[in-house]
């Protein structure tokens, strides 16, 4: 029966090595430290580095001890991810060795192994842009970092063994549904396949089976189908997996091997009028997104991997991610078929087609690519082409049949950023940035196709509006009011099967591109997976909870001549209403006509009946001063001559003086004075209260610390846990302008993963914690000059796993 051990703790990190052709002897002289996969080779600041400063060639290494019990056995070695080139030394001699930073490798070590004795595995990581392999060759908007940033195995495996099973419904629409199982053995060897499908790991270990099958082997690559009743279908709300088992018996019936995945029954199309999910029309609303982090790039563990997929899923509320522009971690994976969430998973690559050598290496990719995820029943897309990259006839031409070869089940996809571009896949994805704030939010297909076919929009806003957490409230709202635009003209197009906005989260990029700061400031979350307004677009079309968020803080010293101008409620609740220091103001509805099913409400009367209600003024005359009001914000006393005249008129009207007038504007419009203006939102849904916002004057600030979890699990690998923090007011918003510092301090088994002194950007922030040792707890210490201390409190437990 196989093994698995994980080669993950205890590994020797060395400086970078200046001659690759004789690290052996050149590292005996370099600075060495103790470290853990997942790795990167240099730790960066937040922004404002040099990329060139983690590109280099550094070594790994790591002694194992073999049992002598492993004699006879078929040993690999696999790397999940190591990016960019590596090259695997065994007991000092190369073995093999990697060009792909993106897709696992591995091989058969068992003839180079020392068995009863300690054997050492060298790792040779280039993580310079090697241009022959992708994303390489030209610029790219986007950082790959170095390291081997994902986890390190050793499978022990019998002599003859299943290399490879692959399995998916057919029909699965029908009472009775076909389960297509394709097995791929070792060798030509004389046995038996089991198959069994189960409901869950519990009713595996108890044996309840939902259907089973058995066969002679006759090949080394056999399909048997079964045939399946009584199962759910995987879809977004409800994402049920099964587990499939096969196992292979010797000719005396003893069990060989045995291999379980797990998949879900679903139909995934794409038609020309748009994505059917089980049989029913799915608009999809989705974002893209990197797998970078602060400091640390693409090194974090499962934990991280999956609070991402639960941050798209419950907290944005999306259909679907497009990995962009690589595979990602099976981790995220994992939490996407758990979670319900649908995945457009592509190949590495960025608008460069190399030379041969390079698309051999994207060939390998994409094979890999489907090899490792088929059975993910999340995935619904792959993307066979260079993202935004020229037509190539014949390189695409092959993409396809391999696609389409490794996996029958799935459509092809390939984004590009022009239009009538050549269509060799099955769904035409495409980019589109048309939007600039005051147009029309998306192209129609019928300009972009080359010819009718299935239509994604892959890519949207983005560079075209790059916005902080910390930028004035204006770009923030304007940044949100781009996402809700383009994702509204999206649901009224009968021709659109969905959209996917750039971008999840900010990440770390090249010099060409971003802030100049290395950051691309495109997300609807910061770096850190914080929000900005924008991501409120998306989840306030969620229906599971109320969502109810104001754009703005009312202050009016934060717009152009004071005028608070239009106010937007992003919200899933039916109506807001507007209370002003505990008078109602006004309802505010949902705009008709709208393709969102939650269209931000828009609100600009911020005195709606009060002038006649607490000032006896007509309905008539109330709507004339409320004008003159807002252009005294604007102009102060020097109104236009009309708005002069008006409001002349009116103090004639009612003998009222300058000061009355001046008392109106403060009492009714600015809210100066010790008094000042609160203003109440509230949300409602099926005419109950559902969801209540304040703002109003500034007066009292706390510091909310929220850890993601304060259990940390050491499994496979070490564990990190999120932080996040927010400078919050009275009303429970966002002081957006503050940069206050944090200092921070651990004690026992953490570590803080990033600088330990550091700012907050647009009142926000976070910092991550990871553990340390073997120890059972840790605390990590907050202090701040302006909002006291805070201490957290980590327990830490470590699961058994097989490590050698």
């Amino acid at each position: 029966m196989r093994e698995q051990f994980h080669l993950n703790e205890g590994w020797i990190f060395y400086g970078e090595i200046r001659n690759e052709n004789n690290f052996q002897a050149e590292k005996e002289g370099l600075e060495k430290e103790n470290v853990d996969i997942p790795h990167t080779v240099k730790m960066l600041p937040l922004h404002y580095f040099d990329e060139h400063t983690y590109q280099g060639t550094y070594l790994y290494e790591k002694t194992v001890e073999i049992p002598e019990r492993f004699v006879g056995k078929k040993i690999f070695l696999e790397f999940d991810g190591v990016a960019n080139m590596a090259v695997i030394y065994i007991n000092g001699k190369r073995s093999f060795h990697s060009e792909s930073p993106f897709v696992p490798f591995a091989k058969e070590i068992s003839g180079e192994l020392r068995f009863g004795e300690k054997n050492t595995i060298e790792v040779l990581v280039d993580s310079r842009e090697l241009p022959f392999i992708p994303p390489f060759g030209n610029v790219v908007d986007f950082l790959t970092f170095g390291g081997i940033y994902r986890e390190v195995h050793l499978h022990v495996l019998p002599k003859y063994f299943i290399e490879d099973v692959f399995a998916f419904g057919q029909q699965v629409l029908k009472e009775e549904k076909d389960l297509i199982i394709k097995t791929t053995l070792s060798g030509n060897h004389k046995g038996t396949l089991v198959y069994k499908l189960f409901e869950d790991e519990e009713k595996r270990s108890l044996g309840e089976v939902l259907s089973s099958g058995i066969r002679a082997v006759e090949n080394r690559k056999m399909r048997h189908t079964l045939k399946v009743r009584d199962v759910s279908l995987w879809s977004i709300q409800t994402p049920k997996l099964y587990l499939v088992q096969v196992s292979l018996l010797g000719e005396e019936g003893e069990l060989l091997d045995e291999k379980v995945v797990r998949i879900g029954f679903r139909e995934a199309l794409f038609k020309e009028d748009g994505f059917y999910l089980n049989g029913e029309k799915l608009k999809l609303r989705g974002l893209n997104r990197h797998q970078s982090y602060p400091y640390v790039g693409y090194a974090m563990p499962k934990s991280m991997q999956e609070l991402d997929a639960e941050i798209l899923k419950k907290d944005l509320g999306v259909h679907l991610v497009r990995t962009s522009h690589y595979p990602q971690s099976k981790w995220f994976l994992d939490a996407c078929d758990r979670l319900g969430l649908l995945v457009f998973e592509e190949i590495p690559g960025w608008q460069h087609i190399g030379d041969e050598q390079f698309k051999e290496i994207s060939k390998y990719n994409l094979k890999r690519m489907i090899k490792r995820d088929r059975n993910h029943p999340s995935i619904i897309l792959w993307g066979v082409r260079i993202n935004e990259s020229l037509d190539d006839t014949t390189f695409y031409t092959e993409m396809n049949k391999i696609a389409h070869l490794y996996d029958e089940t799935r459509p092809t996809g390939g984004v590009r950023n022009f239009q009538k571009s050549e269509l060799l896949e099955d769904v035409y994805t495409y980019n589109d940035f048309i939007h600039n704030g005051q147009n029309r939010g998306l192209s129609d297909p019928t300009e972009v196709l080359p010819r009718k076919a299935p239509y994604l929009v892959t890519e949207f806003n983005g560079h075209m509006f790059p916005t902080k957490s910390s930028d004035p409230e204006d770009r923030r709202v304007s940044h949100a009011l781009r996402h809700s635009k383009v994702l509204s003209e999206m649901m009224e197009s009968t021709k659109i099967s969905g959209a996917i906005g750039w971008c999840m989260t900010d990440y770390n990029t090249h010099g060409d591109f971003g802030s100049g700061d290395r950051i691309c400031h495109h997300g609807v979350l910061d770096a850190f997976r914080q929000k900005k307004l924008a991501a409120y677009v998306y989840s306030s079309q969620k229906e599971d909870e109320p969502v109810l968020m104001v754009s703005s803080s009312m202050n009016i010293g934060d717009h152009d001549g004071g005028s608070l101008g239009r106010v937007y409620a992003f919200t899933n609740c039916d109506y807001v209403e507007l209370y002003k220091n505990g008078k109602f103001v006004k309802k505010y509805e949902k705009q008709k006509g709208q393709g969102l099913k939650h269209p931000p409400i828009a609100m600009e009367d911020f005195i709606g009946g009060l002038l006649e209600e607490e000032e006896g003024f007509s309905k008539k005359d109330a709507e004339r001063i409320k004008k003159v009001l807002k252009s005294a914000a604007v102009h102060g006393l020097n109104l236009p001559i009309f708005d002069k005249a008006t409001m002349g008129m009116m103090l004639l009207k009612y003998k009222l003086s300058m000061e009355d007038a001046v008392r109106l504007f403060s009492k009714h419009y600015a809210g100066w004075g010790q008094e000042g203006l609160t203003y109440t939102f509230k949300g409602y849904k099926d005419g109950k209260e559902v969801k209540t916002i304040t703002r109003g004057q500034r007066r009292e600030h706390r510091m909310v610390v929220e850890p993601q979890k304060v259990t940390l699990n050491v499994e496979e690998t070490y564990d990190v846990a999120m932080i996040s923090i927010q400078l919050l007011d009275e009303h429970e918003d966002v002081l957006s302008y503050s940069t206050e510092p944090m200092l921070l301090k651990t004690e026992g088994a953490v570590e803080i993963l990033g600088p330990k002194l550091f700012s907050l950007s647009g009142g926000q922030g976070a910092f991550y914690v990871r553990t340390k040792g073997s120890g059972n707890g840790g605390k990590v210490f907050l202090h701040t000059e302006h909002y006291g201390d805070r201490e957290i409190e980590f327990i830490i437990e470590h699961k058994i796993v097989s490590k050698l």
